[in-house]
């Protein structure tokens, strides 16, 4: 007798293909007057899900055109972002400006009435965006959409996303904060501004604004959000390692752990790289946050490292209705950590489902840039290297039709056209070696298989790889003095080079790394130690911190 897939399996695993996210119902449409008849394939009309999406939201564009064409055709619809906006560089917060060709792609015109596009757009700058929609011979259209951080409060630095200021470089320290506002309310401004130490034994009350700088995002209904960014004179503060505490006319806000204070920079040192930490994992038979513990501790007393990375899945999921705060928990535990933490996002870090069971692959940063991060990518130079830590994306093709039903290898969205862009024009620094973080990887050695798997056709496997702009990512690392791809989501401990092969020398550069889940093997908790000596990477062994 054969045996028959229960009809709950089935309902599990339809949700469970569907990938859940912000992108709400469109109700904001721009329908343009038509003037004269209408020619098959004209724009007639504009549609966003969100005008006012926040950093990390996916949105849809939705582009509707003129159909009733006797003979069918392709249309080529170009779609260009021209922005002005800030992101995360050179570790601080910059207004660039810019303008990025999101999407080319055709539509098939025929006898129906209209015909639509839906094009998926992710945000990496914060700021105002005019986007312009070309269809061959129709005239340009454009839609405006402002992008906002989803917290109120210091923007940079944070807990996640630290400043590490070299005194004999530079003696300012910049801030910036966000907080909304009516658009007849008084600008916003920061009356008061502390560096504690870490134990809060001494603080330095910082009143020397040295520069100020101010935009506004419009929120609608009246509403702004206003992005403030201040320098302050930090040369009579000495080095160490402080919290940051500000106080505006609005709210008090602070971030533990925010700002490390060097006199000069070294020429040797060394980080420590952890990733998948899992805190809050159900049906585990590890505790991942004593776990954890006992790993910072290790770090402390014999590896004492310039910085810590936490390359993403750093929590197993966060469900605001619960008791359990799983993001509190893991902070509890990194602030025992003697060293300055930089984090950047993985697929679990977006759950927020109350099925404790059914890991849907929702798209959602807000608890991550609330509780530890506000921004998802950024870039710091430190020691003549170059740090670039990438938001991966979101699970995009997590469960394939094999024989081994239940054996999902989720991949995941990728990079965006717009992180390319600003990899290749901002954040990457091709004159100096560089270490990218993310936290899924770009290259293995074994495809994606089975009913539903993503195609490829480069010569390295793509099995739980970023999906969009693996190419162009690899493509770059091999042109741009890329050392190291230093990532997680796998749970082994493998480097490969570009092929996908296990490299012939430990500095064929660049090397695509993968490192091991840092509290789920009670027998294997680690992290990988890279060691830096004359601006070039010489080791970076994975160690067993016990």
């Amino acid at each position: 007798m054969k045996k028959r897939t229960s009809p709950f399996l089935i309902i599990v695993l339809f949700i469970s293909l569907i990938p859940v996210s912000t992108i709400a119902n469109s109700t904001n449409q721009l329908t343009f007057e038509k003037k004269g008849q209408v020619t098959p394939g004209e724009i007639i009309a504009l549609t966003y899900s969100d005008p006012y999406p926040t950093l990390g939201q996916p949105v849809h564009l939705i582009i509707t055109v003129e159909g009733k064409s006797n003979q069918r055709f392709n249309q080529t619809i170009v779609v260009t972002d021209e922005f002005s906006g800030l992101i995360a560089a050179d570790g601080e917060m910059k207004l660039i400006s810019g303008n990025i060709t999101l999407s080319r792609s055709d539509m098939t015109i025929g006898i129906l009435p209209t015909y639509t596009k839906r094009i998926a757009w992710y945000p990496s700058v914060v700021g105002n965006h005019t986007f312009y929609v070309t269809a061959a011979s129709s005239p340009k259209k454009q839609l405006n959409i402002s992008v906002s951080f989803d917290v109120e409060g210091i923007i940079h630095p944070s807990f996640g996303c630290p400043s590490i200021i070299i005194k004999n470089s530079t003696n300012t320290l910049t801030v910036t904060l966000s907080e909304e506002r009516g658009e007849t309310e008084e600008p916003t401004q920061i009356c008061i501004l502390n560096l504690q130490s870490r134990n809060s034994t001494i603080s330095y009350l910082l009143d020397n604004q040295i520069a100020t700088w101010r935009t506004w995002i419009d929120q609608g209904e009246n509403v702004i959000e206003e992005e403030l960014i201040v320098s302050y004179d930090i040369s009579n503060i000495p080095k160490g390692f402080y919290n940051i505490f500000v106080m505006t006319p609005k709210q008090n806000y602070s971030w533990p752990h925010a700002v490390k204070l060097l006199d000069t920079e070294p020429l040797e040192y060394t980080v420590v790289h952890l990733s998948d930490t899992h805190i809050g994992k159900y049906l585990n038979f590890v505790n991942e946050k004593e776990e954890l513990i006992h790993l910072i501790t290790y770090i402390n007393e014999n590896v004492h490292p310039d910085f810590v990375i936490l390359s993403g899945d750093l929590v197993d999921w966060y469900n605001k209705k619960a008791k359990r705060n799983v993001y509190t928990e893991l902070k509890e535990v990194l602030l025992y950590c003697d060293s300055p933490v930089f984090t950047t996002p993985g697929n679990h870090d977006r759950y927020g489902n109350n099925l404790l069971f059914l890991y849907v692959p929702y798209t959602n940063l807000t608890a991550y840039h609330c509780f530890l991060n506000p921004v998802s990518d950024y870039q710091f130079p430190y020691g003549s290297i170059n740090f670039v830590f990438l938001d991966s994306g979101y699970e995009y093709s997590r469960w394939e039709i094999k024989p081994q039903i239940w054996s999902p290898t989720p991949e995941a969205s990728g990079l965006t056209t717009s992180q390319m862009y600003l990899l290749e024009n901002f954040w990457g620094h091709t004159q100096m070696n560089q270490i990218v973080i993310m936290h899924h990887p770009a290259v293995n050695d074994e495809n994606d298989t089975g009913l539903g798997a993503l195609a490829n056709n480069l010569p390295s496997g793509n099995n739980e790889c970023i999906a969009f702009n693996r190419g162009e990512f690899i493509t770059y690392c091999l042109q741009n003095n890329v050392s190291l791809i230093l990532t997680g989501h796998t749970h082994r401990n493998r480097v490969f080079n570009y092929l996908g092969k296990e490299p012939l020398n430990a500095s064929a550069w660049p090397l695509f790394v993968q490192t091991d889940s840092a509290t789920l093997n009670r027998e294997n908790n680690g992290g990988r130690v890279v060691r830096v000596t004359n601006n070039k990477v010489v080791s970076y062994e994975y160690v067993l911190f016990c």
